[in-house]
């Protein structure tokens, strides 16, 4: 691939090193990176060609930043992957006269409850489901609509709060939940708890990039989740070849939901549940997807997700092309239950596989819960690459569970 003229794009905020490194070493490969911080910056100096500390992360003080490094430094455009922060760096762009999502779109992609209705309005099939302020409208909600339902917090990513009802007593514990756990999220989406209709098959992603309205997908990522009642997200799989990329039914719904919430530029990652019904949009974030997916992607298909981030925020032409066809399978390991961790062993022979990727997540003396208490507590992943899938799920479902996870005051695995 032929380097493009160097530019500079600001990254606003980055996340933790095991998770997002990849993106910022594919970034600033094409382009000078300049990141907008709140926290310190440490693991990414290497990577950067500067830094603005913010004093929070706000449009405002993104803007401030921004127009303060004029004119030594023009920042083309505005990247951001962090669920929180999405919002304040779409409507900075927009006042700095940058590419972006927009105001509406940006809200249509964070804003779950708001999202429905968009959808509803363009004439997508939505679920039935009603924000809640509490318990008595949740279960007065339930008493029209039946059970099961699935509470969900307005404003989260990550499956984080997400829970299966069944009845009246468990709606009140769960609403309760998800509630609290709403209240560690922007305060715009607080106070408040989407309950909506539960709705049975699979659950897939789709990472694609919008340019001026227009959308084309990226990759379609299998989702696997577990924990009942609980929808954790255990693993992941990406397949270049996956036919639903040429499914026009799928393809026309990501289409139509993205020029229903007004999403004008930038990278989505849409979570869709495949019921016996048809293709329904179970959310849409604006950002590229976690859990390493765009990781996945990048190893099955030698794209870079990372770089086409800071192509479509920049406005230069998005260089996507498959040069890989292969699938990667990722599975995250969680211990059985809450636990200071002392130590993770890893398999010796995922050494030995060089299409085995594999990273411990934790350090010695870190809690990981399980929910409803914490969420995404994960100790370990195994990620592997290859040519057939049943094969690749098989020898990932093998190493994980030889993953030992020692908590402190034991010596036995509580893996």
């Amino acid at each position: 691939m032929k380097p493009i003229t160097r530019k500079t794009v600001g990254l606003v905020g980055c996340g933790s090193e095991k998770y997002r490194k990849y993106l910022l070493e594919q970034m600033c490969e094409y382009y000078d990176v300049w990141l907008f911080l709140v926290e310190d910056v440490g693991w990414q100096k290497e990577y950067i060609s500067g830094e603005s500390k913010l004093p929070q992360y706000s449009a405002e003080s993104i803007q401030e930043a921004v127009e303060k490094l004029k004119p030594d430094v023009e920042i083309c455009g505005l990247v951001c992957w962090d669920e929180r922060y999405i919002i304040a760096t779409a409507d900075a762009s927009e006042s700095l006269g940058l590419r972006s999502a927009g105001k509406d779109g940006i809200r249509g992609c964070r804003d779950k409850s708001l999202s429905r209705n968009l959808l509803a309005a363009h004439g997508i099939l939505q679920p039935a489901n009603r924000l809640c302020y509490d318990t008595a409208e949740a279960l007065e909600f339930a008493g029209s609509t039946g059970y099961p339902l699935v509470v969900k917090p307005r404003g989260m990513g990550g499956s984080i709060g997400v829970a299966l009802v069944r009845t009246d007593e468990q709606l009140i514990e769960r609403f309760n939940e998800c509630f609290t756990v709403s209240q560690e999220g922007a305060t715009d989406f607080q106070s408040c708890v989407l309950i909506e209709e539960f709705l049975t098959g699979s659950e897939i992603s789709v990472d694609g990039y919008t340019c001026g309205g227009s959308y084309t997908p990226m990759y379609v990522a299998r989702k696997r989740v577990g924990m009942h009642p609980h929808f954790e997200e255990i693993g992941h799989t990406v397949c270049s070849h996956d036919p639903l990329l040429k499914d026009y039914g799928l393809m026309q719904l990501l289409r139509d939901a993205h020029i229903a919430i007004g999403f004008q530029n930038g990278i989505t990652h849409t979570e869709i549940k495949i019921a016996p019904h048809g293709y329904v949009i179970v959310e849409m974030n604006g950002r590229l997807g976690g859990d390493l997916i765009p990781y996945l992607a990048s190893l099955a298909m030698d794209i870079k997700p990372g770089m086409i981030a800071a192509q479509t925020a920049c406005g230069d032409d998005v260089s996507f092309e498959r040069f890989s066809d292969k699938t990667a399978v990722i599975e995250f390991k969680y211990p059985v239950s809450d636990i200071t961790v002392n130590s993770v062993h890893i398999p010796a022979e995922c050494n030995d596989d060089p299409s085995v990727y594999c990273e411990v997540l934790v350090s010695q003396g870190d809690r990981l819960a399980l929910p409803p208490t914490g969420y995404m507590s994960r100790a370990a992943y195994i990620l592997k690459v290859g040519d057939c899938e049943e094969d690749i799920k098989y020898d990932v479902s093998n190493l994980i569970n030889k993953i030992d996870i020692y908590s402190i005051g034991t010596d036995k695995s509580v893996a």
